[in-house]
């Protein structure tokens, strides 16, 4: 087993390991500031519920229900950032429950009034004008499948919204990973994060790479799971000190193997800047993969080199 390659492997993948935690940081606070969640939510429910090719009053009105206020939060704690964004028209829940999805409904078809006689749901159903023809057949399929049972017409509402909160899961999922390409790139540049570039200096320099392999393993000794790198956009501190933190713990974790030296890129031939470009994108595909996948690769690869070391010969 060629302990070199897998060392070059590891060192690699710590690398990006590091890169895609950052990165997700920056994810996190464009997806607060831009509320990417909640703007996710309403427009499934919207999709759920509503025509989407009509005037978006029936999404409005449902919005504006006393349970979805309860659960709406502010973007920030800046009011010169919600002008600025238009955040303070934005006051809308980033998750729902399913219970209190079928709560809302109900208060949005009986107009706030509580009733849980099936007959007169499906009478407000048949009266309603935003909702979309699909909503209100699925609806009164539903309560026609309950036999009047309350209950069962509840469980399967809130089955429903649950199905299709999968659906917009993996959907926002997708969204993270096409933002986390562009973020990727833009920070492998500003960080000089040329895989093709790191890969040379690992093959060179084997006492960097040994120092890189010391911190990964270290680092998965330390840390069960991918520590958190969450952040709230509440405060302008919180998220300078974060983003401080943890481009100084990049830069010390991966032995400044990451850093533009001085006129570096203008020293470059055409050829070497095709060749750095190609490198930016290689890495930026990396970090694109998220941090949770280059944490378990870590895991495994460190386990490989463990089991293939070479042992003491015994002793004749």
């Amino acid at each position: 087993m060629d302990l070199k390659l897998l060392e070059i492997a590891i060192s690699l993948i710590f690398i990006y390991l590091l890169l895609s935690i950052f990165a997700m940081v920056i994810m996190e606070i464009i997806s607060t500031l831009w509320r990417m969640r909640g703007e996710l939510l309403k427009d499934s429910i919207k999709k759920l519920l509503f025509t989407m090719d009509k005037n978006s009053s029936g999404i409005e009105n449902f919005y504006q229900q006393p349970i979805i206020k309860f659960l709406g939060d502010n973007a920030t704690s800046w009011i010169w950032l919600d002008k600025l964004f238009n955040l303070d028209q934005k006051k809308m829940p980033s998750y729902m429950k399913a219970e209190d999805f079928y709560d809302n409904l109900l208060s949005y078809l009986n107009k706030n009034q509580f009733s849980d006689d099936l007959k007169n749901i499906e009478d407000t159903i048949g009266k309603n004008q935003f909702l979309s023809d699909d909503a209100k057949k699925h609806l009164q399929f539903l309560i026609h499948k309950s036999n009047g049972e309350i209950t069962l017409f509840k469980a399967s509402i809130e089955r429903w919204f649950n199905e299709t909160m999968e659906r917009a899961n993996s959907w926002y999922s997708r969204q993270v990973q096409y933002f986390l390409l562009l973020i990727g790139f833009v920070l492998a540049v500003f960080v000089n994060g040329d895989t093709i570039a790191i890969f040379k200096k690992l093959d060179q320099d084997p006492k960097l790479r040994s120092e890189i392999v010391q911190r990964a393993e270290q680092y998965v000794r330390d840390n069960k799971t991918v520590p958190p790198g969450g952040v709230s956009a509440e405060n302008m501190n919180e998220i300078n000190e974060k983003v401080h933190s943890e481009y100084i713990k990049l830069m010390s974790e991966s032995q400044d193997i990451l850093n533009w030296k001085v006129n570096e890129f203008e020293d470059l031939n055409n050829l070497e800047k095709v060749l750095k470009i190609l490198g930016f994108l290689i890495t930026a595909t990396a970090i694109s993969l998220g941090s949770n996948f280059w944490f378990d690769m870590l895991k495994k690869v460190i386990n490989i080199r463990t089991l293939g070391k070479p042992t003491q010969p015994t002793q004749k």
